[in-house]
């Protein structure tokens, strides 16, 4: 993976716990499968900002920085494209049966987005989730799938 892109980080929450995410404040979190939709159109592209992603941050920047401190990180999908679609891909995946908005907000602090963090009572299909964007953009090329 050389380019910039959109992803997804599937992050396992194993206990409930309260987490304190900055200014945005602390919630009360559920067990369960928790998805981060980012984007990587800065020095690096993909490659450094899913390394970032799958180290624990020192020091938080990002509001799912503060996250990563207590989930697993299981998996990622991402699309390398020349095309912002994080907001798309938000959208879509906001969409699927059994996902719901844990923390409203979070990860959108710069955008118009509810959020860019869903909870989901289980993994939604790759399948399902390509369909969705290929209906929408057909030109753009698959989502990739990398283990955490």
């Amino acid at each position: 993976m050389s380019g910039r892109g959109t992803y997804l980080l599937f992050l396992s929450l194993p206990p409930d716990l309260t987490l304190e995410v900055g200014r945005l404040g602390s919630f009360a979190l559920a067990a369960g499968q928790y998805v981060y939709v980012g984007s990587a159109f800065g020095a690096g592209g993909l490659a450094a900002r899913l390394n970032h992603h799958r180290r624990l941050a020192p020091r938080p920047h990002w509001h799912v920085d503060f996250l990563r401190r207590a989930a697993r990180l299981d998996a990622i999908w991402y699309q390398e494209a020349t095309v912002r679609r994080e907001h798309d891909w938000a959208r879509v995946f906001s969409a699927l049966p059994g996902v719901t908005i844990p923390i409203p907000r979070f990860g959108a602090s710069d955008c118009a987005c509810p959020t860019h963090l869903f909870f989901c009572t289980h993994r939604p299909s790759l399948t399902e989730f390509q369909t969705r964007l290929d209906a929408i953009f057909p030109h753009d090329p698959p989502v990739q799938v990398l283990r955490g």
